[in-house]
């Protein structure tokens, strides 16, 4: 990281933002070319001063070796004060490449929509102060026919996420053309998906995929700021970037996604860099390898407001899209899948309630098991170890998902984040998970039943429904708490505001089966969702 600090000055830092937000403000674009929105803020505005900084920052790149060609990179988007060492240890790796087209992705930060955004109508090239690139018209064309790619083209209008890649294109692949596309920061994990099978259809040998994404905002002024302020912040922020950052390498599409999601991390191109995932789970053979992972912290000596760069290759070819392995039917878990599926439960409380790798680290160990993507429904329950089964005051908190037609981590990794909320208790704080038991309860999907006599306590989990109310019991319920049968249905009546005795007539009955695991830290626990 001293490498990368002595490279940066600190001190143009203000002026840089401002800078930004003057040009911002008077940006245009004609009939035919967009023109440069930062230049002269983000990276120089002279000819010769860009592309000698270009140039001296590919220079000073470290070596890159591989058997394969390189076709898809990850780069960070800030100031190249701060960014343009990181941005370089990727783009590098494309110099003397016969790159003919660049799909060129990134985050919208001026405007909220869904899907992506293609430049407007008639814009024909992207120019900066090195000169103009041509767009791929007919390719740009071809996706706009396409409803996911109808957001707002004016979203192009002063974005800098994309513009600050280019001057780098321009210097090692001066030859090819551009399809800039902006994605919104409302657009869901279908559409995503949907968005990659559609770019698939354009690999080729001579085409390559750029997402431009900064990772961690941390500070208050990016209304994020989890970590105090210490001497170890610098190292904790880089922590988190590399361990996400591997993720990404790593092609794990649900792992970065979840991840982020749950940590509440400001990863502010999480969804461009989901659609290249996509795009690589399903299309693609090779490998990607993390360059470099910085932080402007590093270069300002300064933490208030840090934001985190990583850059990341993906060597080996572009194939045509399949769609992932047929789902596996869950079967009864062994015990290394139970010890996995504990872990993955407080992982995701532990990365929910503390914004840390954990969850990134656990998809690095397990993410690839095909038991996790077998549908299922799951609760996770959090017992206080020092009070005794059946007393007041066990229970911290139960909370699941019933449908049992999500993949299993999927399931798993909801009922963790939810029972962190359980609304009949305080919020949970990260500290106390190490005093607290995890359960998990992995659920077969729901069936209807005629009539309660056919309810086998012990057997059957139970989800009583009647009036508009309805509540639900976990198998382990009625043994743990000594119930007989009718016992059990009255207080499952009372539980969904219903009179005791309400479950002998007009009730509707749903039974399911669970597996339950969980943790012998401290004690055995009960589970009351």
């Amino acid at each position: 990281m001293a490498k990368r600090s002595e490279r940066a000055v600190g001190a143009g830092f203000g002026r840089i933002f401002m800078g930004v937000m003057l040009l911002m403000v008077g940006f245009s674009v004609s009939a035919s070319v967009r023109a440069p929105a930062v230049a002269g803020a983000f990276y120089s505005g002279s000819p010769d001063e860009l592309r000698n900084s270009v140039e001296k920052m590919l220079r000073a790149a470290g070596p890159f070796e591989s058997k394969d060609k390189v076709v898809a990179l990850v780069v960070p988007h800030a100031g190249y004060t701060f960014s343009g060492a990181t941005a370089a240890e990727a783009f590098r790796t494309l110099e003397g490449a016969r790159v003919r087209r660049i799909v060129l992705v990134g985050p919208s930060h001026r405007m909220a929509f869904s899907g992506g955004a293609l430049p407007r109508k008639g814009v024909t090239a992207f120019r900066t102060p090195l000169g103009d690139v041509p767009l791929d018209l007919e390719a740009v064309k071809k996706l706009r026919a396409s409803k996911v790619f109808e957001g707002p083209a004016s979203a192009h209008d002063g974005e800098h996420c994309l513009e600050v890649e280019i001057p780098f294109m321009q210097v090692v692949a001066p030859q090819a053309q551009l399809i800039p596309i902006l994605i919104g920061v409302h657009t869901d994990r279908d559409q995503l998906k949907d968005m990659a099978q559609r770019l698939s259809g354009l690999m080729d040998a001579g085409t390559v995929v750029v997402v431009s994404t900064d990772f961690t905002h941390h500070g208050e002024g990016y209304r994020w700021a989890p970590f105090p302020q210490s001497p170890g912040l610098g190292d904790r922020l880089l922590s988190l970037g590399r361990a996400t950052a591997d993720l990404v390498a790593a092609g794990e599409s649900a792992g970065f996604w979840h991840q982020v999601e749950t940590s509440g991390d400001t990863v502010c191109g999480r969804h461009p860099v989901s659609v290249l995932l996509e795009m690589v789970e399903h299309g693609f053979e090779g490998a990607g390898e993390v360059m470099d992972v910085t932080t402007s912290g590093h270069v300002l000596g300064d933490f208030a407001q840090s934001v985190t760069y990583a850059s990341v290759v993906f060597s080996g070819r572009w194939r045509d899209w399949k769609e992932s392995e047929e789902v596996v039917e869950l079967g009864k878990l062994d015990v290394g899948q139970e010890e996995m599926i504990l872990d993955l439960a407080r992982a995701t409380l532990k990365t929910h309630l503390g914004h840390g790798p954990d969850l990134a680290q656990w998809f690095r160990a397990y993410g690839e098991r095909k038991v996790l993507r077998a549908p299922s429904g799951a609760f996770v329950t959090l017992h206080h170890a020092d009070v005794k089964p059946g007393l007041p005051g066990r229970l911290r908190a139960c909370m699941g998902v019933m449908d049992a037609s999500r993949p299993l981590v999927d399931a798993v990794i909801q009922a963790g984040v939810s029972a962190a909320h359980d609304p009949r208790f305080p919020a949970m704080k990260e500290r106390e998970l190490e005093d607290l038991n995890l359960e998990v309860s992995i659920l077969s999907p729901r069936r209807r039943v005629g009539g309660y006599e056919t309810i086998k306590v012990g057997l059957h989990g139970v989800v009583l429904s009647k009036n508009g109310r309805s509540a639900v019991f976990l198998p382990q319920v009625a043994v743990e708490q000594g119930w007989d049968r009718e016992t059990m249905l009255s207080h499952l009546a009372r539980k969904a505001g219903l009179s005791a005795d309400a479950w002998r007539s007009g009730a509707q009955f749903e039974v399911f089966t669970a597996q339950v695991v969980e943790e012998h830290r401290k004690g055995s626990g009960s589970s009351d969702p």
